[in-house]
């Protein structure tokens, strides 16, 4: 039986996974990876050691799949966003430096002033941050890095490291270059007015190609074949839009280490600036973001430092969600715990309990953890259903901590939506395989593709009328925390660079 594979390399781990003519998504195999953090407000990733462990799945899964057929195709899924500098073997000069980095903010400035916030505005419909768009880290590296800067053959991303890889070839695709601070959405390439003025090299720059497109053959010494397509392939929450289905006028969640409410539209003048805004898989379609940074880190952290300590596994969450009721007992979250993208943008914010006295239990700490992630998504929602005049009654939520059925329980009660939980976390493996699927002509086209899988079973969560109004309230007044803190924030921030000379 014939199969692509689809490699998803998401921020904590890779999988890799084969899907056969009929939809039916098997195979799969993950291992974990970690991030590096060199420098205090530094995020780098080791890029020949993601390669390996990629490589390895990839030959596993491979070998998997001989035993019943063929492998037709393969295709890529990446996080976005990471910037890495290639000889021209396609060797790293420095480790991949990740979108949480935050060492360029004296580029992002500077980019700001000499190219103009209103043209990155009408190119990108992005707002410039340090390191989510990766102009700011060329930036960077070119000036603190001449010697490495003069030997870069190409920049790119972590899927221009891992194609080359596969094929030899520097390629990017369009839902990545988007995030690059330099790409025009609406024309479909690399912006001369932008690149020019902010001192990018256009031919270090990547040819920019469509998801779909077959880029090369299969290079691997490893093993001997011929003649197998590698797809360019996508970044992971555009592979996940396309998994799913999501048409212009719909929404989806994805939880992981962040909290994304991902809307897809065919209007581009409507993209709203304090969400994250790419091209889709599908030409002429835009995925707008809607990303908190860390809800999910949030709950991991205090797993690790509160909970792991006193030897509970994850099967205590449970009972603390029950121990405590609706508001926590008066305390309150922000969830900001290394700033925060949607919708403030403030690097300088920090996580915040409020509210604590004597009577506050653990429990109580942790429901105001989940509360103040679910308030966050609501001010996300809010936005859609003003900018994008989208109301919804229920949406598909996808990723490890749409698991977490106590989380779920408290936004479908803030939100007062039905959550649509899938069953399957691998969409960006999935998506990754119904690009190379469609590529080679598995499907007659993206559309078709997802009518053709199988496996995406729900379960659901439905608001509880009872709490409706409970968090209705508690909402107005989690509201008023960030306000109150915003100038705090700043001082402390300043402080800390002080204390930092």
């Amino acid at each position: 039986m014939s199969h692509v594979i689809g490699i998803d390399i998401g921020t904590s781990g890779i999988k890799v996974g084969a899907l056969n003519k009929e939809g039916v998504l098997g195979y799969l195999e993950f291992q974990p990876y970690s991030l590096l953090y060199p420098k205090k407000g530094w995020v780098e990733i080791d890029l020949e050691d993601i390669w390996n462990k990629t490589k390895n799945l990839l030959l596993k899964v491979w070998h998997q799949v001989e035993t019943v057929g063929s492998v037709d195709a393969i295709s890529l899924s990446t996080f976005c966003n990471t910037s890495v500098f290639l000889n021209e073997k396609g060797e790293p000069l420095y480790r991949g430096i990740m979108y949480l980095d935050q060492r360029s903010k004296v580029e992002a400035d500077w980019i700001k002033n000499e190219v103009s916030e209103d043209l990155l505005d009408q190119v990108t419909k992005n707002r410039l941050e340090p390191g989510m768009y990766t102009i700011t880290t060329y930036l960077w590296f070119k000036n603190h890095h001449h010697e490495l800067y003069s030997q870069t053959y190409k920049w790119g991303n972590l899927a221009t490291f891992i194609l080359h890889k596969l094929t030899g070839v520097f390629v990017m695709d369009w839902t990545q270059s988007s995030f690059s601070g330099m790409y025009d959405i609406e024309k479909y390439e690399w912006s001369e007015d932008i690149y020019i003025k902010a001192g990018v090299h256009r031919s270090k720059l990547p040819e920019v190609v469509d998801p779909c497109s077959i880029i090369g053959d299969l290079d691997l010494p490893e093993m001997s074949f011929e003649g197998i397509p590698v797809i360019a392939g996508a970044a992971d929450t555009a592979c996940s839009a396309l998994a799913l289905g999501i048409e212009p006028n719909k929404m989806f969640e994805s939880v992981g280490t962040s909290n994304v409410l991902t809307v897809c539209t065919d209007q581009p003048d409507i993209l709203d600036k304090r969400f994250l805004n790419r091209c889709h898989v599908i030409k002429n379609r835009w995925l707008s973001h809607g990303a908190m940074s860390f809800p999910g880190a949030s709950i991991q952290w205090f797993y690790e430092n509160f909970l792991k300590p006193e030897g509970h596994s994850k099967a205590i969450f449970e009972e603390l969600y029950n121990d405590s009721a609706a508001g926590a007992n008066g305390v309150f979250f922000l969830p900001y715990m290394q700033g925060e993208r949607s919708p403030i943008w403030d690097q300088n914010s920090r996580g915040v309990f409020a509210g604590i006295h004597l009577n506050t239990s653990k429990a109580d700490m942790y429901r105001a953890v989940l509360e103040g992630c679910s308030f966050g998504l609501r001010q996300i929602y809010e936005i859609i259903e003003k900018k994008y005049k989208l109301q919804v009654e229920s949406f598909p939520s996808i990723g490890g901590g749409a698991k977490n059925r106590e989380w779920a329980q408290i936004k479908s009660n803030v939100l007062n939506k039905r959550i649509e939980i899938k069953d399957i976390s691998e969409t960006g493996v999935l998506g990754a395989c119904l690009l190379a699927g469609t590529a080679i002509g598995y499907f007659s086209s993206l559309e078709n593709a997802t009518k053709n899988i199988s496996n995406l079973s729900v379960s659901t969560v439905e608001p509880e009328l009872n709490q409706l109004h409970t968090y209705y309230e508690l909402y107005k007044v989690f509201c008023e925390l960030y306000p109150s803190l915003k100038q705090f924030f700043a001082i402390s921030a300043l402080q800390s660079l002080k204390g930092g000379e």
